[in-house]
C-alpha cells in the first residue's frame, strides 16, 4: 500500500496482556477489533475537524501560498478526500488502518516534493477589459496564454493525522475490557 497506514502495536503490560487475554477466551479477535477500528475512525475524523496530531499538537500551519489559492483556511480538507479515503481491515487478529492514497504518507511524514519543469496552456474568463484570475474550463474561457514553470522543490510539513493517543490508548482498553467482562 503506497499511503499511510497505522500499525498498532498493543504490547504495552495493560493493553497487551488484555488483548491476549481476550484471545484466549475468544479465539478470534475479528468483532472487538472491527469494534477498535470503529473507534478509530471517529477519533481520526474529530482529529481533521480540530486540525491535531494524535499528539495533540497543531498541524504545521498553511503556507501564505497555499492560502492565496485555497478556499477556507482548513488543513488538509480542501473537498475532505484525504479524510474519506480512510479505511480498516481486520484480517485475522490483526487491524490495518489508513488510506492507500500516496499524497497521504507525504501528509502524515513531511518531505519534499520534487516538481519537474512544465509548460501548459492556461485558460481565463476575460470581461469588461479584465482578465479573471482564476483559472476557467477551456469551454467556458475567452483567453488563454502559455505559461512556463521551471522545476522547484516544495517542503511539505509533518502532519500527522493517524496515530494513538493517551485517550485512544484508555479507549482501546475499555473496548477490550468489555469484551472481558462479558458485557459485550
Amino acid at each position: 500500500m503506497a499511503g499511510a497506514m497505522l500499525n498498532v502495536e498493543l504490547d504495552d503490560n495493560r493493553t497487551g496482556a488484555a488483548l491476549a487475554e481476550l484471545m484466549e477466551r475468544l479465539g478470534d479477535l475479528t468483532t472487538p477489533l472491527l469494534d477498535i477500528a470503529e473507534y478509530l475512525h471517529q477519533s481520526t475524523d474529530d482529529r481533521f475537524t480540530r486540525q491535531v496530531a494524535p499528539d495533540g499538537s497543531p498541524w504545521a500551519p498553511l503556507a501564505p501560498s497555499t492560502l492565496a489559492r485555497k478556499k477556507g483556511n482548513k488543513i488538509l480538507r480542501q473537498d475532505g478526500h484525504l479524510q474519506d479515503t480512510i479505511r480498516h481491515s481486520v484480517s485475522g487478529n490483526e487491524l490495518a488502518f489508513g488510506t492507500d492514497r500516496v499524497y497521504g504518507a507525504i501528509h502524515q511524514f513531511g518531505g519534499k516534493i520534487e516538481h519537474a519543469a512544465k509548460s501548459q496552456q492556461v485558460y481565463f474568463s476575460h470581461k469588461s477589459g479584465v482578465v479573471g484570475n482564476r483559472f476557467v474550463k477551456r469551454s467556458k474561457s475567452n483567453f488563454s496564454q502559455w505559461v512556463t514553470h521551471g522545476a522547484r522543490t516544495a517542503e511539505m510539513p509533518a502532519r500527522p493525522y493517524l496515530g494513538l493517543s493517551s485517550e485512544d490508548d484508555t479507549e482501546i482498553l475499555a473496548i477490550i475490557a468489555d469484551y472481558l467482562s462479558g458485557s459485550l
